[in-house]
């Protein structure tokens, strides 16, 4: 198939912060709620697995701890505020992935059915594209209210921010990347 390679490059690109030089996350003693360890003692267990799936998943997984570093470098919170913030982030990734992991069989239904869509099953793809943003959307506002609540509006608006742009630049990179749907 042409278009074998798609999942992973737009796999890629929707967790890939903006083209910023990420120095390595120092160790810190915030511990991450349970669902996020859980996901991190998942991840390394990855590593000896030899299956395409496994590999993703922990290619995945690096590329969310990259985009945790981004945030936490951007926010630019002190460590109190960081570790309430935190706390929340968290639970929000945890979310957010399975989100993402929706919109990556989305992504692998087009790539296997590129050279045959028609009428009915574009229609599903998009409605399907338009639900994983309104969720999307209605995560990001659940999180800002969180955030808020745990340290106050005005971090919570600027993670929205970071987020956002984190966001825009993945749909930006994936919608280029996307071939068009066949006439």
């Amino acid at each position: 198939m042409k278009y074998k390679d798609l999942v992973l490059i737009f796999t890629i690109a929707a967790v890939i912060p903006p083209s910023i030089n990420i120095a390595q996350a120092q160790a810190e003693e915030t511990k991450p709620v349970e669902e996020h360890n859980k996901a991190m003692e998942e991840a390394a267990t990855v590593g000896v697995a030899a299956d395409e799936g496994r590999q993703l998943d922990m290619f995945r997984f690096s590329l969310r701890m990259e985009k945790l570093d981004f945030i936490k470098k951007a926010m630019k919170l002190p460590p109190e505020q960081e570790k309430k913030f935190l706390d929340q982030y968290y639970l929000y990734d945890t979310e957010l992935k399975k989100l993402n992991d929706q919109r990556l069989a989305t992504i692998s239904d087009y790539a296997a059915k590129i050279d045959n869509i028609k009428g009915d099953e574009a229609d599903k793809l998009i409605k399907r594209v338009f639900n994983f943003r309104k969720q999307r959307t209605a995560l990001l506002e659940k999180y800002y209210g969180k955030i808020a609540k745990a340290t106050s509006k005005t971090i919570a608006a600027r993670f929205v921010q970071v987020e956002s742009i984190l966001q825009g630049t993945s749909d930006v990179k994936i919608g280029s990347s996307l071939p068009l749907m066949p006439e």
